[in-house]
C-alpha cells in the first residue's frame, strides 16, 4: 500500500486572505487616522503565526512560491509583527530571496529599517520619517549618511533625494534632516 503525503496549505491564499481583509479595512477608513493604522497593525499581528509557519516550513514566501501580492502581506505582517527574532528571521530570509531575484528589494530595505527603528539603532537605507513636534516628518537617524546612496544602490533602489521627493509629492509634509540628526 503507497500512503501519499498530503498537500501543503495554500500559504499563498492565507496570505491572499490577509492581504483582502487589509485592503477591505484600508477601503473603509479613509485617510490615516490612529484608529484605522491601529487595525491595520491589529490585523497584520494576528497573522504573525502564519508567518512564524511559511518561514519555517518553505523560507521567504517570494513570487515562485505565493506570487507578488501574497509576498507583499507576508512582508507587511514581518513589518507590522512584534516578535523582533521573527522580524530578523523575515529579514535573513527576505535578503535571500532578493538575492535571488524573488522578492522586492525595496520591502527589504524597509523591513531592515523599520528594525533598527525597532531598537532604536541608526537605519540604513532611509526609509524612515518620524514625525516632529510642529506636524513634519524628518529623516529618522542614518547610519554612514554619506554612504547611504552606495547602500540604496547596492539594492537597486532609486538615490534617496527622489524617496524623499516622491514623499514630498503624495503630500506628505517633510523636513529632510541632511544627516544623521535625530
Amino acid at each position: 500500500m503507497t500512503t501519499t503525503k498530503p498537500a501543503p496549505p495554500d500559504f499563498g491564499i492565507d496570505l491572499l486572505r490577509c492581504l483582502w481583509r487589509a485592503e477591505g479595512l484600508e477601503a473603509s477608513m479613509p485617510g490615516a487616522d490612529a484608529a484605522a493604522a491601529k487595525a491595520l497593525v491589529d490585523l497584520f499581528a494576528a497573522e504573525t503565526d502564519l508567518l512564524r509557519r511559511i518561514l519555517g516550513e518553505h523560507g521567504w514566501p517570494g513570487y515562485q512560491l505565493v506570487g507578488q501580492r501574497a509576498s507583499l502581506c507576508a512582508w507587511r505582517i514581518a513589518t507590522h509583527c512584534t516578535d523582533g527574532a521573527l522580524q530578523a528571521r523575515a529579514l535573513e530570509l527576505l535578503g535571500k530571496a532578493v538575492h535571488q531575484g524573488d522578492a522586492n528589494p525595496l520591502h527589504y530595505a524597509l523591513l531592515a529599517d523599520r528594525i533598527c527603528f525597532n531598537l532604536g539603532q541608526p537605519q540604513r537605507f532611509g526609509t524612515l520619517y518620524v514625525p516632529t513636534h510642529v506636524g513634519f516628518l524628518r529623516l529618522y537617524r542614518v547610519v554612514e549618511p554619506e554612504r547611504l546612496d552606495d547602500r540604496r544602490y547596492a539594492l537597486g533602489l532609486e538615490p534617496h533625494a527622489e524617496w524623499a521627493n516622491r514623499l514630498q509629492a503624495q503630500s506628505l509634509p517633510t523636513e529632510l534632516a541632511a544627516g544623521a540628526s535625530g
